[in-house]
């Protein structure tokens, strides 16, 4: 289960590249090509062309492929795909080990020698604008943005919107795409990671295929931390898209909290963690215990954390009994406030930890589950060996010190956001 062994390696190219490979005993090979160049790297006037770049590098071709050949290759790999998000495009792949070289030369012409076909950018743009017309027609669009911006900051770019402004796409030219591109698609601001049945000559790919481009001036973008609450606020609003049209009174309402938290670089990350796991992890945790299984409140309910990119928040959901929500809202804070107050018992607190070293087992059975584990390792510097270590010594009394110093006391007097999107809200 050890990342660094005899087979894996991390090595950088003269322009700049990093390369990670881990060598599995499999037929298949994932990949992923991460790029630090997205939506926050936009100027203004640039919203939405992180997103339409992305979509234009996926089929318009390139120097080397036509649209349509590109396109032939893509379906040749099992699984391929490219997504933009806050500050990073990725391109991953699965494929069988023996079209490793035929990825790394379709992917390193995508990225770095663009062909812009005048036809797919078109189709691209319609497409992009369909997506973020799908985004922005659901119901709780206009509510989950204000709730995002009410916990990180309007201004924040933990709430920048990676979609942007139909408006911008609509007027993108291909010479906008272009200048993008060549701000941030260096080989210096890029990561290229391989897990699986590598080829005896994989390095020498790599470096025939990527060693040609020169560096440029992309970075990574460092993002601040969410600030801390000054006091509770409630959105409580009117959400017709949940009524029960059959039968009314069992309308359900949607229930979406965020707490400020640590964040991945901050020491109490791990017990954070399983305090989580505790409260809302699965079908097992606290919440779903009492606000579904005793009190009927709700089918399913959970919390999740997340400290990537300097962000620390646990989120705690659910579709709660519409007639009842604040009740649900007042168990929630029970819960809470049993964990500020009596410890968690060794034996849950064992099981839960078993269930961390599963999870991190598990996801080593599969390469996608290495790349995963070699990304965290690049991104924070942590090893799964090392985050099952932290994970291991934490103590009930120490779950009980975070949840005193990270969960509101009372819903009176607490720092929180809570979204109650209510059906029966006039």
């Amino acid at each position: 289960m050890a990342l660094r062994n005899g087979n894996y390696r991390e090595f950088h190219l003269d322009n700049g590249l990093l390369v990670a490979l881990q060598e599995t005993p499999t037929r298949t090979v994932s990949g992923n090509l991460r790029v630090w160049h997205g939506a926050v790297h936009e100027n203004p006037g640039e919203e939405g062309i992180a997103h339409f770049l992305e979509h234009t590098l996926m089929t318009g071709g390139s120097k080397k492929y036509d649209p349509n050949m590109a396109e032939s290759i893509r379906r040749t790999f099992g699984y391929s795909n490219a997504f933009t998000s806050l500050d990073r495009t990725e391109f991953p792949v699965d494929m069988i080990a023996e079209d490793t070289s035929l990825y790394l030369e379709y992917v390193s012409d995508a990225a770095f020698n663009p062909a812009f076909d005048s036809v797919r950018v078109e189709q691209e743009r319609e497409r992009v604008l369909r997506e973020t017309a799908d985004a922005k027609s659901k119901p709780s669009f206009k509510d989950k943005r204000t709730n995002t911006e009410a916990f990180f900051g309007k201004n924040s770019p933990h709430s920048y919107l990676i979609l942007g402004k139909e408006e911008i796409v609509t007027s993108g030219s291909i010479d906008s795409l272009r200048r993008f591109h060549g701000r941030g698609y260096h080989p210096n601001n890029m990561e290229l990671i391989l897990a699986g049945g590598l080829p005896q000559n994989v390095e020498e790919l790599i470096r025939q295929n990527f060693e040609s481009f020169k560096s440029g001036s992309g970075k990574k973008f460092q993002f601040p931390r969410n600030p801390s609450l000054t006091s509770a606020i409630t959105l409580h609003t009117s959400a017709p898209d949940q009524y029960n049209v059959d039968n009314p009174s069992q309308s359900s309402a949607e229930i979406a909290m965020a707490l400020v938290a640590p964040t991945a670089a901050d020491e109490d990350t791990f017990v954070i963690r399983l305090l989580v796991s505790v409260l809302g992890g699965g079908g097992h945790g606290r919440l779903f215990d009492r606000v579904s299984n005793m009190e009927g409140l709700a089918y399913s309910i959970g919390a999740q954390y997340d400290a990537e990119n300097n962000r620390g928040a646990i989120y705690i959901g659910g579709n709660v009994d519409a007639r009842r929500a604040f009740k649900a809202v007042d168990v929630i804070f029970e819960e809470m406030t049993k964990l500020r107050t009596v410890l968690v018992s060794q034996d849950i607190l064992e099981n839960l930890k078993r269930n961390a070293w599963y999870n991190v087992a598990k996801s080593f059975e599969t390469n996608e589950g290495r790349i995963y584990a070699i990304e965290k390792k690049l991104d924070c510097g942590k090893t799964p060996e090392f985050i099952l270590e932290q994970i291991n010594a934490v103590t009930p009394k120490r779950i009980l010190e975070a949840a005193i110093k990270y969960l509101p006391s009372s819903r009176a007097d607490g720092k929180y956001v809570l979204l109650l999107r209510d059906p029966l809200k006039k």
